[in-house]
């Protein structure tokens, strides 16, 4: 039963805005601290989702903080990309120096970084044939709900109502080499291949290395470009700073959001040095993107992302999550598997894991479903082992829960 605090904001909420995002959640957060955020009624909750992995520092972490308030303090949120920035020229500095020598261009969220890399892809394909604009990206992918990310998304659930798509998109099979290399062999105009190496929303699949390593090498061989999209996976959430960093590529373009900012909106595409002259003055750009403040958010985060003992802990702290579901798993059928890396992480459950969702949160756990039946845990990068126990404890003893009851009503079937 709601609260009468609760039962308002979910009046108003129907009310005034569209409901494009279903039913959501019964819980309406005002305060957060490190791994825990706080409801209307002031119940603590252990955050294992970091708002789809956004929240890369938690809540009130005092470095982002610290940067967010400075820059507001010296008055200067936005002003122009007409003039020089040097938050932003200092945010395109640092992820290049984590990722590749390149160019960055900032945008303002996943999707428009994937449109920019997208319309990025057509210029370089159609400046050499005009039929060279196809892009190759893979079944239960998701790169956004824009025309062009969407078109790039191959599942037919998100087209559905919409109207013709954009051409020019192959769908691929995800972890098939030899339909790639089949695709990559007989078609001369594919400007680019658009890839996810742990797909997120279509249930945390992790690419296989032959398969990225078919890819790149063919790719580097005819002059396809390889876009990375780690709108969910990048600024350590896998274990390493950027998810292409675990298979020994290098992509030509890579696409960033989510956890770049801490929670402030920014998006980027980070692309080879060369590949800048094809969006040249006027072919692209976004009044807000790159502005001061989230620059300035971008600049805390990755600084603190650099430090020589962040990336070690997130490990360390991904070990323990892996072994504790392992030990999980060994109790009951319920999981057939556990995927991710780092601290991106996919329980695969035997049935449908929302009312599990739903369980947790009244528990006081957020946690989270996608592709119906796997369990998506994403907490802070910095969470404290003691949250992670805490948080852990939570789910087993609903795993255990929902498994005896799956169980017996597959017996009951038999």
């Amino acid at each position: 039963m709601a609260s009468p605090k609760l039962t308002k904001i979910i009046n108003d909420d129907k009310e005034f805005l569209f409901q494009n995002y279903g039913e959501r959640l019964q819980a309406s957060f005002v305060k957060g601290d490190g791994s825990y955020l706080y409801d209307q009624d002031n119940k603590k909750y252990i955050d294992f989702f970091s708002g789809i992995a956004v929240s890369s520092l938690g809540y009130s972490n005092p470095a982002l903080h610290k940067a967010i308030h400075s820059q507001i303090d010296r008055g200067v949120i936005h002003t122009s990309n007409k003039f020089y920035n040097q938050e932003q020229i200092e945010a395109a500095k640092l992820i290049s120096n984590t990722s590749f020598p390149g160019k960055s261009l900032f945008v303002n969220s996943g999707a428009e970084a994937n449109e920019t890399a997208i319309k990025l892809a057509r210029r370089y394909g159609l400046s050499i044939n005009k039929k060279k604009f196809k892009i190759i990206t893979f079944t239960d992918s998701f790169h956004g709900r824009t025309f062009g990310a969407m078109s790039a998304t191959a599942q037919p659930k998100i087209h559905e109502g919409f109207g013709p798509i954009v051409p020019g998109f192959i769908y691929a099979p995800f972890n098939n080499v030899k339909a790639i290399r089949k695709l990559l062999k007989k078609d001369k105009h594919i400007a680019a291949v658009m890839l996810e190496l742990v797909q997120g929303e279509g249930g945390i699949n992790v690419a296989d290395g032959d398969f990225v390593k078919e890819i790149f090498d063919t790719c580097n061989q005819k002059g396809i470009l390889t876009i990375i999209d780690e709108i969910q996976t990048g600024i350590g959430r896998t274990g390493l700073t950027y998810v292409y960093q675990h298979f020994n590529i290098t992509p030509d373009i890579l696409t960033l959001a989510k956890g770049l900012g801490g929670g402030i909106p920014i998006g980027a595409i980070h692309a080879k040095n060369y590949l800048s002259e094809y969006l040249p003055a006027g072919t692209h750009g976004t009044t807000f993107g790159g502005n001061h403040l989230a620059c300035a958010a971008v600049i805390a985060v990755l600084s603190e992302i650099k430090k020589n003992t962040f990336i070690s802990n997130v490990n360390t702290l991904s070990d323990h999550f892996f072994e504790r579901l392992k030990k999980i798993k060994q109790k009951t059928g319920y999981i057939k598997s556990i995927r991710g890396l780092g601290l991106h992480i996919g329980i695969e459950l035997a049935e449908d894991g929302n009312k599990l969702v739903d369980e947790a949160l009244s528990e006081k756990l957020i946690i989270n479903c996608t592709a119906g039946n796997v369990i998506r845990l994403m907490p802070p990068l910095n969470i404290s082992m003691s949250a992670v126990d805490e948080g852990m404890n939570i789910l087993e003893k609903l795993i255990l829960k929902y498994g005896e009851i799956y169980e017996n009503t597959q017996n009951k079937l038999r």
